[in-house]
């Protein structure tokens, strides 16, 4: 409708989006392997755990950095357009990590509704 090419523009720009937050979540997916597996490596050894998982998400940083900087590739657009599409990853990361904590504050019965599965009622 905006007169905008719908692969140069609208296509690649919402997708570099969600490629930035791909990526940042396997690198926390990585990241909580080594924390699940800290104390109790379950009859792993030291190379799948921790070392496996904490090169993978050493790794997944180093990429997640060059994609940042080097964003202008994915999208073809200019810095500020590049800023302004890259700001909702770190902003929706950090509302989803504070808004649970203020759930478990102020009703921490809901909070345990979140933390429960309720897969066995099926």
């Amino acid at each position: 409708m905006a007169g905008s090419d719908p692969y140069t523009v609208i296509f690649l720009w919402t997708n570099g989006t969600g490629i930035i937050g791909v990526m940042v979540l396997q690198a926390l997916a990585a990241l909580s392997v080594v924390a699940f597996f800290w104390r109790d490596r379950r009859g792993f050894g030291a190379g799948r755990v921790p070392a496996a998982p904490l090169s993978a998400f050493v790794l997944l940083a180093v990429i997640i950095v060059l994609v940042v900087a080097n964003f202008e590739l994915i999208t073809g657009a200019t810095g500020t357009v590049n800023a302004l599409l890259i700001l909702p990853v770190p902003l929706v990361f950090a509302l989803g990590a504070l808004l649970p904590l203020r759930i478990r504050r102020r009703d921490p019965s809901r909070y345990v509704v979140l933390t429960t599965e309720e897969a066995t009622r099926a």
